[in-house]
């Protein structure tokens, strides 16, 4: 019998990848996207916004999902030029999906994509931060997921709506683009600059290729503990140094690197890693791509962008 998987958001960075392991593994797979669409071959696309509690509703009561994705979002981990936009999505958004599931009278299982971001301030020396750590947001962004996350799990303790929710620490890989730090130097770099202006490259963090957070999420939904909070990440601290040298090879160009002061965050965690042992406990999950293969997979799909003239 086919499984019906819903992914909102399927149009994002994680939602494509995540769409293409589906439909790979034989599920039927229904995407809201805003405005772009996935590209994803096999993907039902409905332009629904997360917001348009009566428009879910429609939507999850007529596929009837085994399992729903909510990958919906507006990502800004720093300026938020829409307070109102980012609310609407990620914090009511998260509880529109989840009234449309306990309304369709069916019982799939819910993933529900926060951030790390929603940790904010993490007290000194520790450097793997557990799910257990105090939520402390200092952008708009972590707050509305702190919230979602809050929204998400009262829902499942009143409801008993069958939920997981996923913390994703800082993620790249292929197709990776837009205001982020090593997406905007890989599209640099294929386009042929030899000077990169950058901040502050000693903080240390955590990244996954996207692919391995997509992995990280199929596994999840199926042996997740309900209720329970998740980091998803490497477990593995690299300085932004080392991510942008990496980079910089993979082009197999000189580039001149330089300092810019304007770009430092006062705000930037020295060291922010996750602690993914519980992850490795509940789950068979374990990342399959060396940091080396993402940095190369990006630096060929942003020459490939680039190439197209985007």
């Amino acid at each position: 019998m086919t499984r019906h998987a819903l992914v909102t958001g399927v149009s994002g960075f994680t939602g494509r990848h995540l769409a293409r392991r589906l439909v790979a593994d034989g599920w039927s797979v229904t995407g809201t996207a805003r405005s772009r669409t996935s590209g994803v071959d096999g993907v039902d696309e409905r332009h629904v916004d997360i917001d348009d509690w009566l428009g879910l509703r429609s939507l999850v009561g007529e596929v009837r999902p085994d399992v729903v994705y909510h990958l919906a979002a507006v990502v800004d981990t720093v300026t938020t030029p829409d307070l109102g936009l980012l609310y609407r999505t990620n914090t009511v958004g998260t509880a529109a999906v989840l009234d449309a599931v306990l309304r369709s009278g069916t019982a799939p299982r819910v993933l529900v994509a926060s951030s790390a971001f929603a940790y904010g301030v993490v007290a000194e020396g520790a450097d793997n931060i557990g799910e257990d750590t105090a939520l402390a947001p200092i952008t708009p962004y972590g707050a509305s997921k702190a919230a979602a996350e809050a929204i998400a799990r009262q829902w499942w303790r009143q409801t008993g709506v069958d939920l997981v929710v996923a913390r994703g620490f800082q993620h790249t890989g292929p197709g990776h683009v837009g205001a982020y730090a090593l997406a905007d130097w890989a599209r640099q770099l294929a386009r042929g600059a030899t000077t990169l202006d950058v901040g502050n490259l000693d903080v240390v963090r955590d990244y996954l290729d996207v692919r391995d957070v997509a992995a990280a999420y199929l596994e999840l939904a199926d042996t997740g503990g309900p209720g329970e909070v998740y980091n998803v990440g490497s477990g593995v601290g690299r300085t932004m140094r080392q991510m942008l040298e990496g980079l910089v090879e993979a082009f197999d160009r000189d580039v001149e690197i330089r300092s810019d002061v304007g770009r430092f965050r006062p705000s930037d965690q020295p060291v922010f890693v996750a602690d993914v042992a519980k992850l490795r406990r509940d789950t068979r999950w374990a990342p399959k791509h060396p940091i080396e293969q993402t940095l190369a997979d990006l630096a060929r799909s942003a020459r490939v962008t680039a190439g197209r003239g985007e």
